[in-house]
């Protein structure tokens, strides 16, 4: 009797378990992976050390998201011209999504929408939504243009001067930044100018040389630093200021190059740029981005444990 009912009880169960795994390990119904998608990413210039936290961001999101990456930028920096050839190629050649750092929003204009039409895009540093970008992952650029001003304002005394580098010019996020702390400091009494800069000139050199200069200002990594490495060499150089984060611009706040920057966490913005345009390509709601956050750090704060995560993101 005990095994006749052993039996009633056993079987069913064992049949019920062999159907599950059928189920779960049958070709025909083994889940599916996410197909490969491929993403272009055209950046303003050629591939810095002040890039590369954000770099490491996009290609960590594009592992978790089965993304294949290409960078690529223009032969000339901040070329917006180059930028619309590299976004009309990178549509025929099919590409599902592009990630685009405008150097300019009204010359890209036509170009953005053109590639919006058949591809997703994503904007960093400048928004162009309303030209047909999907999404853009940036700070609030007055915002952070406001605030390196009020840092500048507190090494400068009134009727001193402020020198703003201009290292992207156009309309642009950069630009923004760059306007909003220029009237911020006029308003407050400083003096004001701007210096065009470029990577491969000497203009921030020469610019020093011709007046009394409280402080200079750079809106953007790669000049900041460059500037860095000029205070290097240039024991009477003014107080420092600006936007950006990377091992040379941490090793110069920690050595009293610069004063104080303006940090948000690249990495973070890297793989949420990459997470909102494979979104969008895949057919998937794709959320308003909020303005990411940013901080003021200083010497004497750089190692206060939220102000690491943004210096030192760990990957």
């Amino acid at each position: 009797m005990k095994r006749k009912l052993l039996l009633h009880l056993v079987l069913p169960l064992l049949g019920l378990s062999a159907f599950f795994w059928l189920l779960a390990f049958a070709p025909g119904a083994s889940r599916q992976q996410t197909a490969l998608l491929e993403m272009s990413v055209i950046l303003r210039e050629g591939d810095s050390t002040a890039a590369s936290t954000l770099r490491k961001g996009m290609e960590q999101a594009a592992v978790d998201l089965n993304v294949e990456l290409r960078f690529l930028a223009p032969s000339t920096a901040n070329s917006a011209d180059e930028q619309a050839q590299l976004l009309a190629r990178e549509v025929e050649s099919a590409a599902s999504a592009i990630l685009l750092f405008p150097a300019d929003r009204q010359a890209l204009a036509d170009a953005v929408g053109d590639a919006a039409a058949k591809a997703a895009v994503v904007t960093l540093e400048t928004d162009m939504t309303e030209q047909g970008a999907k999404s853009c992952v940036s700070v609030d650029n007055a915002a952070l243009g406001k605030a390196l001003a009020r840092a500048a304002i507190n090494g400068v005394s009134p009727g001193g001067t402020v020198l703003l580098l201009d290292s992207v010019p156009g309309n642009n996020g950069i630009r923004e930044r760059l306007d909003a702390a220029s009237a911020a400091l006029r308003a407050a009494g400083r003096q004001v100018r701007l210096c065009p800069w470029t990577p491969e000139g000497d203009e921030l050199a020469v610019a020093l040389q011709t007046g009394d200069i409280g402080a200079v200002v750079a809106f953007e990594a790669t000049a900041l630093e460059a500037a860095a490495e000029l205070a290097r060499t240039n024991p009477r150089f003014p107080l420092l200021y600006g936007a950006g984060s990377s091992a040379a611009i941490a090793a110069g706040v920690e050595r009293g190059r610069i004063t104080a920057i303006a940090a948000e966490n690249a990495f973070t913005a890297g793989y949420l740029a990459v997470e909102a345009a494979a979104a969008a390509a895949r057919r998937e709601p794709v959320s308003a981005m909020p303005a990411l956050d940013f901080a003021i750090i200083r010497q004497e704060n750089m190692y206060n444990a939220d102000n690491q995560k943004l210096l030192f993101p760990v990957t």
